[in-house]
């Protein structure tokens, strides 16, 4: 046998990278599927109760917020409503 070619084994046809490979889309296809399924009934939630914000309503979460710690906080319980200026 050639310098640097290996015979793959006749009990286990993968490779460690191969392995790898399937163990992270076995993982992405279940983030997917948590995914889909949070996003369904965040649209379920709304269009049975609706939305208090008005159109102009910006909602803005930075990377170090509590609310991404504490899947219990209410976004209400720590947000700040900031009101334009009227124009005189």
């Amino acid at each position: 046998m050639p310098h640097g070619i290996r015979r793959k084994s006749v009990r286990d046809p993968m490779s460690n990278v191969e392995r790898r490979q399937v163990g992270l889309k076995k993982e992405l296809d279940d983030l997917m599927v948590e995914m889909t399924k949070e996003a369904i009934s965040v649209r379920i939630d709304y269009e049975t109760s609706g939305s208090n914000m008005d159109s102009s309503s910006i909602v803005a979460i930075h990377q170090n917020s509590p609310l991404l710690d504490n899947e219990k906080e209410e976004l209400s319980d720590i947000a700040v409503n900031i009101k334009r200026k009227d124009n005189e």
